[in-house]
């Protein structure tokens, strides 16, 4: 049997495909890493929603967020009413 990628050879040697560098490291050090990769996602999340104007960006945040607030102002900002195709449904309602 073909193993290209060495995958069947690992198992041989008792290794595991969901093992990680990252097993072995300070999990302070991952934290940040992870906060700052975070960052960054969330920084080119919201460029790539400006990108189709903000009323788009502002629906996207608001429908992410948690807070029910936040979603009950978007729909007061933008005049949107139960029914509205871009209402956005508080959770508490």
């Amino acid at each position: 049997m073909s193993d290209p990628h060495g995958i069947i050879d690992l198992y041989r040697k008792g290794g595991s495909i969901m093992e990680s560098f990252l097993e072995n490291e300070n999990q302070m050090v991952i934290d940040a890493e992870l906060s700052a990769i975070g960052d960054h996602l969330v920084q080119e999340w919201i460029n790539s929603n400006l990108d189709e104007g903000v009323y788009y960006a502002d629906k996207c945040f608001a429908e992410m967020c948690e807070s029910t607030y936040l979603k009950g102002r978007f729909n007061q900002f933008y005049d949107l009413k139960p029914g509205d195709e871009d209402y956005i449904e508080r959770g508490d309602e």
